[in-house]
């Protein structure tokens, strides 16, 4: 099979791909041909090496090669065309959904700083009436209160600790597909 009966063959067995996705593929597979022909290699050796053209389609149908192809799309450069809609969704969908993610970071560790502060603030207060002898019949409420707030304290610092963690992993996951949407668009229709 040469060349030509080969990517014949590849497009009819891709048919119901969309139309961008086959050129795309049909693409990269004249590349991988020409390739081959500049290493010396006949086009019969080439077709042979790659398998049969069912088997292939069947590979990309099922997204095993694909994501490397689609890696080979030509990064957007403006918002024009149906892939330029990517750009917008991304700064849209980052000022509605992503800042608040960062906003609930915050807060959280600022809510856990505060518990800290107030466990400062209550020990400072519990010192301070030792020191003057007026803190007698108060003494054990503002004690469990301390307690209470320092465990609370921890719980949140122990959370944030842990939650941290697994945040950077979305966050990672997060900035890597907003990078994909932004280079290569949301796809053809």
């Amino acid at each position: 099979m040469n060349k030509t009966e080969y990517l014949k063959s590849l497009s009819n067995e891709l048919g119901h791909m969309p139309y961008g996705d086959v050129k795309d593929i049909i693409q990269s597979i004249e590349e991988h041909f020409d390739e081959g022909l500049g290493e010396g290699r006949s086009e019969e050796e080439i077709a042979a090496s790659l398998g049969d053209p069912k088997e292939l389609a069947a590979e990309f149908k099922d997204g095993v090669k694909f994501n490397q192809i689609m890696k080979k799309r030509k990064r957007l450069k403006d918002y024009a065309g149906p892939d330029g809609r990517g750009r917008i969704f991304v700064i849209l969908f980052n000022a509605f959904v992503g800042i608040e993610c960062w906003l609930l970071l915050l807060a959280a560790i600022i809510a856990a700083f505060c518990f800290l502060a107030a466990d400062l603030a209550f020990i400072g207060l519990i010192v301070a009436g030792l020191i003057t002898g007026t803190l007698t019949e108060f003494m054990v409420p503002f004690i469990f209160l301390i307690l209470t707030l320092a465990c609370v304290a921890v719980f949140l610092v122990a959370l944030l600790i842990l939650g941290i963690k697994y945040y950077a992993k979305g966050l990672k996951s997060y900035i890597r597909w907003n990078k994909n949407i932004w280079n290569y668009g949301l796809g053809e229709d």
